[in-house]
């Protein structure tokens, strides 16, 4: 049977309408909204009004426990993985991390990925985690596009997520790393990802994160567990050193990614080394307003 559709972009959501409105609304502009499929943790959720048009699936809910954030990645899993099926290319990130097409490769983000997933089989954008510096930008506004007033980003190469799959996928906790043997890590394609974009939004959602994994060990990754203090000292540290300027190809970067390839037999995954540091880098305008 033949893939009729192009690209759906899936994301899985609980109680998260800022970034969610963010995502339908950049996704929406590339494909209809019918190919934006929303994944609702438990049967109390409902999308709002302004997400008319895209897909819904409300699945029970599942009480966060040992092994809870595991068995989640094993359903979406599955669910990406038979998407595949009728989709030629399916991307599937949280909702606070956003595929783009570098503006000097063009505007056509969803011809990008088809292009890439027709090609390679399975994607990895390059990763840029957005920051919130406070001592050089004000508290976000959500009536106004994010890159407009975020303008930092350092680099963290675990979220450089083979997230655009063309073939069934099986990830791994967070989808940070998966069983497809090849890296393709992408020269045009960035995920941002906006967990850091407001330290008032990031010190609310954390402490929900907190109170929803309680005291119960092993619920989900090493992020949920920070405290505010954490996130704190990771802000003030970004803030500690100026941010750079820099071509942005981030050859080294990329190198090292590609170089720590390998297989880890004990998970039964491709994964790279970690790469991070608290350097931040100033955005070129070419990505003002992308979204």
């Amino acid at each position: 049977m033949g893939k009729d559709g192009g690209i759906a972009f899936v994301t899985m959501v609980r109680d998260e309408d800022l970034f969610l409105r963010i995502w339908v609304e950049y996704y929406s502009r590339f494909v209809p909204r019918a190919a934006l499929i929303v994944l609702l943790d438990g049967l109390d959720q409902r999308l709002p009004d302004w997400a008319e048009g895209v897909q819904a699936l409300r699945l029970p809910r599942a009480e966060p426990g040992p092994g809870w954030d595991a068995a989640r990645w094993r359903m979406i899993s599955a669910i990406v993985s038979g998407l595949t099926e009728r989709y030629q290319a399916v991307a599937f990130n949280d909702v606070d991390e956003l595929i783009a097409l570098d503006p000097v490769r063009g505007t056509d983000l969803p011809g990008a990925i088809r292009a890439e997933v027709a090609a390679h089989g399975v994607v990895s954008p390059f990763a840029l985690e957005l920051v919130h510096r406070r001592d050089l930008e004000a508290p976000l506004d959500p009536a106004r596009p994010v890159l407009d007033q975020r303008r930092h980003a350092r680099i963290n190469a675990s979220y450089c997520k083979p997230c655009l799959t063309g073939r069934p996928i099986r990830w791994s906790l967070g989808g940070h790393y998966a069983d497809h043997p090849r890296l393709h890590l992408s020269e045009a394609l960035f995920l941002f990802h906006l967990r850091y974009v407001d330290a008032g939004i990031l010190m609310a959602r954390q402490a929900r994160r907190l109170a929803m994994a309680g005291a119960a060990a092993d619920v989900a990754g090493g992020g949920w567990s920070q405290d505010e203090s954490q996130m704190e000292a990771f802000l003030a540290s970004i803030e500690a050193r100026p941010p750079e300027v820099t071509d942005f190809t981030f050859g080294w970067q990329r190198r090292r990614i590609r170089d720590s390839w390998r297989h880890d037999e004990q998970a039964g995954i491709w994964r790279h080394d970690t790469l991070h540091n608290r350097r931040s880098y100033v955005l070129p305008d070419r990505f003002a307003g992308l979204f």
